[in-house]
C-alpha cells in the first residue's frame, strides 16, 4: 500500500503532461500510474480539474537570517508554500555573511526550527574568505554568490579575488552566480543625478541604464572563459542583450554558461515603478516594455535557463520614500509566493507551455543548483514535491494573501489566472486552500551536489 495518491489530474513533468495517478511512499515518488491502474493508498488526494507540478525549486531568495525586522525562514517559508515553491536556495546576504562553515552551520540550525518547506544555501566569494571556499563546497553550499557592485550588506568582489575564486570552485565543480553591474559607471551617474537635485523614480531608472548591465555581463563572460571548467550563472538578467551575449558566448563553445532571469523582469516595467511607486524598486531595475517582450522570446526559445524570485523583503519604512527622496528606498522586491502565479499569467499571454513552465522553475533549477538528485521533476525515486494548479481560477491578489512579515507585493492589485491550490513537500501537504498545515521545523536542508547532477549549464 502506498502512502499517498494523486489522481484525476493532468500529471506535469520534464517530458510533458499526461493523465495519471502519482503513487507516494515513504517521502518518495514511488510510481507513475496509468489512471485506470487500481492503487491503494492510506491517502488520496483527488486532483480532479488541477494542474500536477513538480513543486517549484525557487534558487533565489533572500530569507533575511539575522535580519527579523524584514524576514526569517519560518515567514519565507510559509508564503514558498503558498505559491507552490517546495524547496528554496537562500542567498548569503545575511547577518553573519555566509562565507564560512561556523555562518552556515548557524543558518542550517535556525533555518530547520523554522522552515516548512526544504531549503539549500548559498555560499559566497568576498574579499577574505577565498580560503574558505572548499570548507562550504564540503558543507553542501556549492554555489557561490558575487557582486560586481556594491552592496549595502555584502561585499563587492574584485575582478583579481572573483577569478582567484573561480578558479578555486571551478576545480570543485561548483558555480560562480553574479549580480552583474558596473559599479563605477553606476555610481558616476548616481553622483550626477544627485548634484542636479534628481531624487525621483526616473532618476533611478536614469542611474542603471542598460549598459551598467550589459558590461559588467560581459566581463563576467569573459572572466568565465578564462576558467571553463568553473560554471558560471547570471543572476536576475533584465537585458535583451545580455541574453545575446551569453548567447553569443555559447555559439564560440563556452558551455559553462546560465542565465536566471526573474517575475519582475518578465511582468513589470519603467511605468511601473514611475507611476506605482517604491515597491518595484529593485537592482537591476525593472526594464523598458520593449526589453520585456525581447526577454520573452529568450524565455520561450530557451535561451534563458530558468525563472527564480529574488524574493527580497524590506520592511514597510525601507520602501518608502523619505520626504520624497527615492534614492532613500531600498531596492528589492517580494516574490516568493507570486513567482507561479506571475510565471504563469504573463506566461500564458505568449503562449508559454506548462512544460517549459516546469523546465524554467522546476527542472532547471534542480539540475543547476546540484539537487536534481532529489528536487525538480515528477519521477520515481525523487522527492514528493508537488504544486497542485487551478489552471482556471481568476483572482486578484490583496495584502491581506500574503505570507511574508511585512505585507506588500509590486503585484497588488492586480489579476491572475492560474493559482496554487495545494503544495505537498516529501509527500505531506503543507499548504491547503490558503492555509499553512505543517509546523515550523518540517522543511530540512539539502545539500548541493553538483557532481552528481544532471546537465551541464
Amino acid at each position: 500500500m502506498f502512502d499517498l495518491v494523486i489522481e484525476n489530474g493532468t500529471v506535469v513533468n520534464s517530458r510533458g503532461a499526461f493523465e495519471g495517478k502519482v503513487a507516494v511512499k515513504n517521502g518518495r515518488i514511488a510510481a507513475l500510474l496509468a489512471g485506470d491502474v487500481p492503487a491503494e493508498a492510506k491517502e488520496v488526494l483527488d486532483a480532479r480539474g488541477l494542474m500536477v507540478l513538480p513543486g517549484l525549486v525557487d534558487a533565489h531568495v533572500h530569507c533575511g537570517h539575522g535580519t527579523p525586522e524584514r524576514e526569517d525562514f519560518a515567514c519565507v517559508s510559509r508564503a514558498a508554500a503558498a505559491g507552490g515553491t517546495t524547496l528554496m536556495v537562500d542567498m548569503p546576504l545575511s547577518e553573519p555573511t555566509t562565507v564560512t562553515v561556523e555562518a552556515l552551520e548557524g543558518k542550517i540550525a535556525s533555518a530547520g526550527k523554522q522552515s516548512v518547506v526544504d531549503f539549500a544555501l548559498y555560499s559566497g566569494i568576498i574579499p577574505g574568505h577565498l580560503d574558505d571556499i572548499e570548507s562550504t563546497f564540503s558543507a553542501g553550499a556549492q554555489t557561490y554568490k558575487i557582486f560586481t557592485c556594491r552592496c549595502s550588506n555584502y561585499p563587492m568582489t574584485y575582478d583579481g579575488a572573483l577569478l582567484k575564486g573561480m578558479r578555486t570552485v571551478g576545480k570543485l565543480g561548483g558555480m560562480v552566480c553574479a549580480h552583474a553591474e558596473n559599479d563605477t559607471l553606476i555610481q558616476e551617474l548616481v553622483d550626477d543625478l544627485q548634484a542636479a537635485g534628481r531624487n525621483d523614480a526616473r532618476a533611478f531608472l536614469d542611474s542603471h541604464p542598460e549598459y551598467t548591465e550589459l558590461e559588467a555581463v560581459n566581463r563576467f563572460i569573459f572572466l568565465a572563459g578564462l576558467v571553463p571548467e568553473c560554471r558560471a550563472h547570471i543572476c536576475h538578467l533584465s537585458i535583451a542583450d545580455g541574453v545575446r551575449a551569453v548567447r553569443e558566448a555559447r555559439g564560440r563553445g563556452m558551455n559553462n554558461l546560465s542565465i536566471e532571469t526573474c517575475p519582475q523582469y518578465l511582468a513589470l516595467d519603467e511605468d511601473d515603478l514611475v507611476e506605482g511607486g517604491a515597491f518595484a524598486k529593485c537592482d537591476p531595475p525593472v526594464r523598458r516594455r520593449e526589453t520585456v517582450e525581447e526577454l520573452w522570446k529568450y524565455v520561450l526559445d530557451g535561451t534563458v535557463d530558468m525563472i527564480a524570485s529574488d524574493h527580497s523583503p524590506h520592511s514597510f519604512e525601507k520602501k518608502t520614500a523619505e520626504g520624497g527622496d527615492f534614492w532613500t528606498v531600498s531596492e528589492g522586491c517580494t516574490g516568493v509566493q507570486t513567482l507561479l502565479p506571475v510565471v504563469l499569467t504573463e506566461g500564458r499571454k505568449r503562449g508559454l507551455s506548462w512544460k517549459r513552465l516546469v523546465e524554467l522553475c522546476c527542472t532547471r533549477p534542480a539540475e543547476l543548483f546540484g539537487l536534481s538528485g532529489r528536487k525538480g521533476d515528477i519521477a520515481p525515486g525523487l522527492d514528493a514535491d508537488f504544486a497542485l494548479v487551478d489552471p482556471g481560477a481568476e483572482w486578484v491578489l490583496k495584502d491581506e494573501d500574503l505570507f511574508y512579515r511585512n505585507r506588500w507585493s509590486p503585484y497588488t492589485g492586480k489579476t491572475f489566472r492560474g493559482k496554487v491550490v495545494k503544495t505537498v513537500v516529501r509527500g505531506r501537504t503543507v499548504f491547503d486552500g490558503g492555509k499553512i498545515c505543517a509546523e515550523e521545523g518540517y522543511g530540512t536542508f539539502c545539500p548541493m551536489d553538483m557532481k552528481g547532477r544532471n546537465g551541464q549549464p
